[in-house]
């Protein structure tokens, strides 16, 4: 859960360093050698906000969301700041084989290249880029729902639970975009006036005889169904190959309450 929770911190992160970093324009030059030193796809290699600094694995989070930063360097004196696989399209002048300034919607951005990187900064904020692709997303969502489909999907389809309080059937499972190892279960609220809270029980799960922290919450209103993904600690679960003999519990709840309205002890093969 906090490396999800932190996906989220890095994009505002990167969203506030987006709008600081403007600043003034200067003469452009036109020697060859100092735009070929910028011509190029630039990706995101470090990233830092106010002394909060991304390490390349959050920054390798921000990719597999499909939010990757980048800057997309053309010979004709045009660019593209990939800004959540989203390009910003503007121009750029170089100054020197050193310096640019890159114009994106409208705003000038000064540039640096030192030791084969490129950085701007401003003000406590900074974004540094190293030579490599990045991809914007395609106009029909097909880039963007591809970096977000989960690298391994085994179905299952095999209900758990049916009664007159709800049904619990297990999708698929899967290794996430952020490795999490799980099951996708659809979860229906039989009741006809309890906002019902499905969640796994603490202590109760284990994989292949071993005790393993199972994560697992979903509210569901009357009558209604979800789908929801409940997830394996991803340093004992490091594949779905590893998800046999697969035994806890799942606590259905009144969402209102809190008290529980049933257990349902599950067993997967």
């Amino acid at each position: 859960m906090k490396r999800k929770l932190l996906v989220c911190a890095l994009v505002a992160c990167a969203m506030t360093l987006c709008l600081a970093l403007t600043g003034c324009g200067g003469g452009a030059t036109n020697d060859k050698d100092a735009k070929e030193a910028f011509i190029g796809s630039w990706k995101l290699a470090g990233m830092v906000s106010d002394g909060e600094e991304a390490t390349a694995e959050d920054i390798a989070m921000l990719d597999a969301f499909g939010m990757s930063v980048g800057l997309n360097v053309n010979e004709d004196g045009t660019c593209a700041l990939v800004m959540f696989g989203e390009p910003l399209d503007g121009t750029w002048q170089a100054k020197s084989a050193t310096e640019a300034t890159f114009t994106i919607d409208g705003s000038p951005i000064t540039a640096t290249i030192a030791d084969g990187k490129l950085q701007m900064t401003d003000d406590g904020y900074a974004m540094t880029f190293e030579r490599g692709e990045v991809k914007a997303n395609s106009n029909d969502g097909d880039s963007k729902a591809a970096s977000t489909t989960d690298k391994n999907t085994v179905a299952v389809d095999k209900v758990l639970v049916d009664d007159e309080n709800c049904t619990i059937t297990v999708l698929n499972k899967e290794q996430d975009w952020l490795d999490d190892c799980g099951y996708t279960f659809k979860v229906e609220n039989k009741t006809a006036d309890k906002t019902v809270l499905f969640m796994a029980e603490y202590g109760t799960f284990s994989v292949d005889g071993q005790m393993v922290d199972f994560t697992l919450t979903e509210t569901v209103k009357p009558g209604m169904f979800a789908e929801t993904f409940g997830y394996f600690d991803s340093t004992k679960v490091t594949d779905i190959d590893a998800m046999k003999n697969v035994a806890g519990t799942i606590s259905l709840m009144d969402n209102d309450s809190y008290e529980t309205i049933a257990s349902y002890p599950i067993e997967l093969a």
